[in-house]
């Protein structure tokens, strides 16, 4: 089409010009070819940055942690419970302001980069509950791996639609261009406005079936996400709630900002006017059904503001958080929460270090990453913890505090040196709120420590390149006092450099030379089946453990496993196997960590030790470990 464009275009200037012209023929193909990569490229580019460009372009306000906000500071607390049940760092969440609809999406090129978008319509119209049907949905693509297949559609659909903004620039030059009857340059302006034309023909058969594209990649993925949603909250009123208030709304989940269309298929629902039968999403009837197959009459009731029920309106904004004590939450407790039940607030639950949990290794790997109805769970964990420490882990300078005192050690001695170039290099009452946390660091349970870890992440996002850059040297100073780094160490300094160093601009991905080396995947497997067999054992157990991971788990029958001796493994060939993991298959990632924890749970207890190495492998390698052991101990409790 392009071709016979310029063709005619010329033929109409006055050139003579065969039907067939190879040469021009190649040069409007590659022009155009240029123009689509060059476009998938530049956006591709962008959306490196992660869900944060793609929320920034939709019009999106990051919602900040200590927002005084009631309706932003629920849903930060439930994206918090999800991301703690989920086992995957807490994302940035952001506002769109300016859309009443009734919509949301999950962006970015993996967990540690993803964002959380809702609309103002969602935040003010929906229930708790449908609110946490909607954000579950959402995590759900995070899970499952689709926010990276999302992004790169991004790009392509990007590129394929530039043509059709290069056609509307060269139409637009045209309006400001004068040219007299006698200028030898009309036939040219006549070329270039059949060119702009053509352009713009192209480019919109190209938006048509990149909106082909959009539809048949993203219906079929909304049924799962659905349905990985209800099994994640273990309530399908929430989600069916907020599909039926999407139905009885009079914008129902319609978005205004232009920049919409080539991400329309990363919504939460439907987002387009005007589709040309070619919905991204399943229709609202449909996507009810799947999930209440017996509901044979589905209506929508008409929805306005003033029939918004929200749990605990009227309460006031919260207080705000100041430097070092930071105030307790004011969003009223949930509806069979603890608090609730007894009408007071309780002292918070508390699990030492010592506490340990007999499980199963079959339990375990059943477990891994396959219960999704973990939100309970999260939702335990969360209020378990001290409200100060979630405030402290809200504000900018207290988060800092706070990673800073669970990296501070348990020895008298070394602990003191710690406080003493703190005291040096960040004053004495910073270096004397780290000493007096520390103290009560030491009796949170490890699973605790890593939500507040997670917590945390959000928050220290929000530092100046020069406040990472001085936390970073701080923390690698904390952590190699005593010359050497322990498990909660490294998993912590970990867990810190892959969520927070993209997000400031630095290479995070480590040196992977020892293990290429060694040949790949299976030697990196060697030595993280060798790291947690060796943890808190001595050789013979250690070999014990990991023949048995290997003997549980023979997906790998061409591998040759090679016990690695506590005495050869070192702190970089750990960090090099979670780096070649990172990059490996879906398939393969889990059949490892299914080994992790065979090798982990092969003398029936897992050790809070053994439950923070587990999280740091999965999350080295991009997946989510659920918080399988707390099920049964908060269940207890």
């Amino acid at each position: 089409v392009g071709y016979l464009g310029v063709f005619w275009g010329l033929k109409l200037a006055g050139h003579r010009i065969e039907l067939w012209e190879p040469g021009l023929f190649g040069l409007v193909s590659g022009g155009t070819l240029i123009l689509i990569l060059g476009g998938t490229a530049y956006k591709s580019a962008q959306l490196r940055q992660g869900g944060r460009a793609v929320a920034e372009s939709l019009g999106g306000r990051p919602v900040l942690p200590d927002t005084g906000d009631f309706r932003e500071r629920q849903l930060l607390n439930v994206v918090e419970e999800m991301a703690i049940a989920s086992g995957t760092p807490v994302p940035l969440v952001y506002v769109m302001d300016e859309e009443t609809g009734i919509n949301a999406f999950a962006a970015g090129t993996d967990p540690s980069n993803a964002v959380i978008g809702v609309t103002r319509g969602c935040l003010e119209l929906l229930s708790r509950s449908e609110l946490q049907g909607v954000v579950a949905h959402e995590f759900s693509h995070i899970r499952n791996g689709d926010m990276r297949l999302n992004m790169r559609l991004i790009g392509f659909i990007y590129g394929i639609l530039i043509l059709m903004i290069v056609g509307r620039i060269l139409l637009e030059s045209m309006r400001y261009t004068r040219v007299g009857k006698k200028d030898s340059g009309a036939s040219a302006m006549l070329v270039i406005l059949l060119i702009g034309l053509v352009f713009l023909l192209v480019g919109a058969v190209g938006g048509f079936f990149a909106r082909l594209i959009q539809a048949a990649v993203s219906r079929q993925r909304e049924f799962l996400a659905d349905a990985s949603a209800v099994q994640f909250t273990r309530d399908t009123g929430g989600l069916t709630g907020a599909l039926k208030k999407i139905g009885g709304w009079q914008v129902r989940s319609r978005m205004r900002n232009p920049q919409c269309s080539a991400v329309s298929h990363i919504f939460f629902a439907e987002g387009s006017l005007f589709r040309w039968g070619l919905a991204t999403h399943p229709p609202l009837r449909e996507r009810i059904h799947a999930l209440q197959p017996n509901s044979s009459d589905i209506s929508f009731d008409s929805v306005s503001l003033p029939d918004v029920e929200l749990a605990g309106q009227g309460t006031g904004s919260l207080a705000g958080v100041s430097q070092f004590a930071p105030a307790p939450e004011s969003e009223p407790p949930r509806e069979g929460s603890n608090e609730q039940r007894s009408g007071q607030t309780e002292e918070p639950h508390r699990m030492t270090e010592e506490r340990q949990q007999s499980l199963n290794a079959a339990e375990v790997v059943s477990n891994l990453g396959e219960d999704l109805g973990q939100l309970e769970a999260g939702q335990r964990i969360r209020d378990g913890i001290d409200p100060l420490w979630l405030n402290a882990a809200r504000g900018s300078r207290e988060a800092q505090v706070l990673v800073l005192s669970m990296l501070l050690s348990g020895d008298s001695n070394l602990r003191e040196e710690q406080i003493s170039g703190l005291r040096k290099g960040m004053g004495s009452e910073y270096s004397e709120r780290v000493s007096e946390w520390q103290q009560v660091m030491e009796s949170l349970h490890s699973a605790e420590k890593i939500a507040l870890v997670d917590l945390c992440i959000p928050t220290l996002r929000r530092l100046s390149r020069a406040e990472y850059d001085r936390l970073a040297s701080t923390l690698d100073w904390v952590a190699g006092v005593d010359g050497k780094i322990d498990l909660f160490e490294f998993m912590l300094n970990h867990v810190l450099t892959r969520h927070l160093h993209g997000h400031f601009g630095q290479v995070s991905r480590a040196d992977v030379g020892p293990v290429e080396r060694m040949g790949g995947l299976f030697s990196a497997g060697n030595v993280l089946v060798s790291v947690m067999a060796s943890l808190e054992r001595d050789e013979v157990d250690a070999r014990r453990a990991f023949n048995s991971a290997v003997i549980g788990c023979d997906s790998y029958e061409s591998w040759e496993p090679s016990f690695l001796p506590e005495g050869e493994l070192e702190p970089r060939m750990l960090t090099a196997a979670l780096a070649e993991f990172e990059e490996a298959p879906p398939m393969a990632k889990k059949t490892m960590l299914q080994m992790c924890c065979l090798a982990a749970a092969e003398d029936g207890i897992l050790t809070n030790a053994e439950t923070e190495l587990l999280r740091a492998i999965a999350d080295a390698i991009g997946v989510g470990i659920p918080p399988f052991v707390w099920n049964t101990q908060l269940g207890k409790s």
